[in-house]
């Protein structure tokens, strides 16, 4: 019993020993960290809203969602280098400056192209400052377990920001509409910046170089990391592997429907354009220049291991996550607000899983490499109950609910979890080498979310597919005239997804096809369609065992880190 009160005061006493300047500081930095993950989810709500006002089309809309996770993605590494050569405070209130202002640029916008400057351009801008320096400044400003908590309680903000996107902007843009949210990004990022400026917290000094800034670096590390995440975004219109139709670039085809599809190629020049990005930052180094990232420190095992589990971590919860809402609205009929309040056991799991692991591993009753095999083995099972409920029989709406909370919930422990990898990997390198471990982690992380939907969405189109095209080959219901119809319409729709039954029956009415060769095609996508579901969340369960895989290979001990501050 003395054991364990000397131990729980001395717990106390560290915590009483963090000043309360830090403090403060963090809970602003957790403040901007919950508004930029809230504004990356919570117009995902309001397409309808969005179209109206804007006089746009999807695709409209679609790209400007696409380019602000290009921008973000091509520009994290360059905001990580930009904090270290000079402060990351400093780059942290000019990544708040440009966030505001795209937020108030795309409230007050009247057209597409305000919002692709304010919302895409400034914002994803401000955020590619904004999280390298923020990650940079807490490490820099917590040590030990102090530092465990504080980045554990980071990446709980931030994943509860991502979660009540969908609820809270959906609030929004049903009663105030959607413009509110951007007044309030931007109200809530300027106070931030306010109080930052008048708050001291400890630093470490800015390494100004005096070589110049590594622009062609820069340049080739947006345009490989950006052409992985274009790779991505065109998955699900063009397919993983072969094209479902012509690649046209400026009305001139470059890849034909039924050939190589672009993912394919994308995916390849990318990292090709990487590996030249790395050759370059070696010749910088080697011969004593600055170069934008060191990208020797993936040699150390803590760094590679954790960067790459960072991926996983991410890849798996944003792609079975993906999928409940899509089957929440096309079986059921839910709209998004609803949706997103079936996803709360989410954020609970999360936030509970979250600061119990990071007390463990303070206390040294948990090991970071035992917290990331458990995220893994709480996100697999999560992903395998969830795919056991895409059925299409006929449920209740709240039972559907009830019933998938406890695979949402493992999945938001598993996330939870996760969260203490970020202080695993800020820990591995000495002072001068955390801003390279910050850039590329971030970077990792982020592509493992723009993966992870584009990964599921192939599989479920593929899946959808397969199933549909058995279930109508193998129909007795149907005249061979009515299955060549169908054949024909799937061959020329441009892109396949997973389509609601009220949906689908519109779509063969157009087509003159009713009464019982109706019924029966719906029966059959409804059936495709909860197996397809199944089978994309099943992927992601596989991929989970993967990720359990590499944090095997994190050390069993925590690398010695930089000195305590």
């Amino acid at each position: 019993m003395e054991r364990r009160n000397g131990a729980r005061g001395r717990g106390e006493a560290a915590r009483e020993a963090v000043p309360p300047a830090v403090r403060t500081l963090f809970v602003l930095l957790a403040v901007e960290s919950l508004v930029t993950n809230y504004a990356s989810t919570a117009m995902n709500v309001a397409l309808s809203a969005l179209i109206g006002d804007l006089d746009t089309s999807l695709t409209g809309v679609q790209s400007a969602i696409a380019l602000y996770a290009l921008v973000v993605a091509a520009f994290l590494i360059t905001g990580s280098k930009l904090g270290a050569r000079h402060g990351n405070r400093r780059v942290f209130l000019l990544g708040c400056g440009f966030f505001a202002l795209g937020a108030l640029v795309t409230a007050f916008g009247p057209t597409l192209p305000f919002m692709l400057v304010g919302w895409s351009l400034l914002q994803g801008i401000g955020v590619a400052l904004i999280l390298p320096a923020t990650v940079s400044m807490l490490t820099a400003a917590f040590t030990g377990a102090a530092r465990t908590r504080a980045l554990s309680a980071l990446g709980t903000v931030a994943g509860i920001g991502a979660t009540a996107g969908p609820v809270v902007g959906g609030l929004v843009t049903r009663y105030p509409g959607w413009r509110a949210s951007f007044l309030m990004e931007a109200a809530a990022t300027l106070v931030v910046v306010l109080l930052v400026r008048r708050t001291a917290g400890p630093e470490r000094p800015p390494a100004r170089a005096e070589e110049p800034f590594d622009v062609p670096g820069a340049v080739l590390a947006a345009a490989g990391f950006g052409l992985l995440v274009v790779a991505t975004l065109l998955a699900g219109r063009y397919g993983l592997l072969v094209a479902r139709q012509d690649f046209e670039v400026f009305g001139r085809t470059l890849l034909h429907r039924g050939g190589l599809s672009p993912v394919v190629v994308l995916a390849a020049v990318g990292p090709a354009v990487l590996v030249a990005f790395a050759a370059r930052e070696r010749r910088l180094v080697r011969s004593g220049g600055d170069p934008l990232v060191r990208v020797s420190v993936l040699r150390n095992r803590t760094v590679r291991a954790g960067t790459l589990s960072q991926v996983m971590q991410f890849l798996v919860p944003t792609g079975a996550l993906f999928l409940v809402p899509v089957f929440l609205q096309t079986t059921f009929g839910l709209d998004a607000l609803s949706s997103g309040v079936v996803m709360i056991p989410v954020a609970l799991g999360l936030t509970v899983a979250a600061s119990t692991a990071a007390r463990l591993i303070g206390r040294g009753r948990m090991s970071h490499r035992s917290a990331q095999m458990g995220a893994f083995v709480f996100m697999g099972a999560g992903c395998i109950a969830i795919a056991a409920l895409f059925d299409p029989h006929e449920r209740q709406i709240g039972a559907v609910g009830l019933a998938l909370a406890p695979g949402l919930l493992l999945i938001g422990i598993g996330r939870g979890l996760a969260t203490t990898v970020t202080d695993l990997i800020q820990s591995a390198p000495p002072p001068e080498e955390v801003s390279d471990v910050t850039g590329l982690s971030r970077t990792a992380g982020y592509l493992g979310g723009s993966f992870g939907t584009a990964l599921v969405g192939a599989l479920m189109t593929t899946a959808l597919l397969l199933a549909f095209e058995a279930g109508t080959d193998g129909s007795s219901v149907l005249s061979p005239g009515q299955k060549q119809l169908v054949d024909r319409t799937i061959e020329q729709q441009v892109q396949v997804t997973a389509a609601s039954d009220e949906a689908v029956r519109a779509k063969l009415a157009s087509r003159g096809v009713t009464g019982a060769a109706a019924d029966e095609i719906v029966r059959i996508n409804a059936r495709a369609r909860g197996r397809a579901l199944a089978v994309a969340a099943t992927g992601m369960a596989v991929m989970a065992l993967a990720g359990f895989l590499v944090a095997r290979r994190l050390p069993r001990e925590r690398s010695p880190g930089p000195p305590a501050d």
